[in-house]
């Protein structure tokens, strides 16, 4: 087994590293290939779908589907959605900033379903006060991360109310949204 010993002459441009000597021209490379790279995973963290950033909400049209003529709507509320840091939201919308308005006498189906982490559920309650919902089947039970459930409510009188997580601590840390029951119209859920 032979054995070679190479040796580089220095110019006086040579950067040290932990593994070899090399020139500075060399880095603007390296740093700029590392730039992209950076760059690129940020870009894909603030994916509202897949990544953990909060990019923006989803259009909450898309959660309601309304058959006029049966005076039905069904409303999706995915819990935790889209993927965030912050997973305390209906169809990533949280604190009240999601409104779902419902005319007296309309027979609404809630689609409530978990893609969080923690229990979530979906309630029909009278304020923020509200530890149980207005009627005892108006709710999902807790829904472990991955689970769904489906409640209908028909409101009788106009009024303002939420549909909230009664969770211990998720409504207060945002996990609501606000019901407003009108005299006439159609059902809508909308961002305010």
């Amino acid at each position: 087994m032979f054995s070679r010993k190479v040796s580089t002459a220095k110019t006086g441009n040579e950067i040290a590293s932990c593994c070899h000597t090399s020139r500075r021209s060399h880095h603007s490379t390296i740093f700029g290939g590392v730039f992209t790279a950076v760059i690129v995973l940020l870009a894909a963290a603030c994916d509202p779908i897949q990544g953990s950033g909060a990019g923006n909400p989803p259009d909450p049209a898309k959660y309601i589907h309304v058959d006029d003529a049966s005076r039905a709507a069904v409303v999706t509320l995915v819990a935790a959605y889209p993927a965030t840091d912050f997973q305390f939201n209906y169809d990533g919308y949280g604190s009240g900033s999601l409104v779902l308005t419902v005319p007296v006498g309309w027979q609404v189906t809630v689609q409530c379903e978990n893609r969080g982490t923690v229990p979530n559920s979906c309630s029909v309650v009278s304020d923020e006060k509200a530890t149980q919902p207005i009627d005892p089947s108006w709710t999902t039970p807790d829904l472990q991360p991955g689970s769904s459930a489906t409640f209908t409510f028909t409101p009788a009188a106009p009024g303002s109310y939420r549909i909230a997580s009664l969770v211990d601590g998720h409504e207060a840390s945002g996990m609501w949204l606000d019901l407003e029951v009108v005299s006439s119209g159609r059902p809508t859920l909308t961002a305010s």
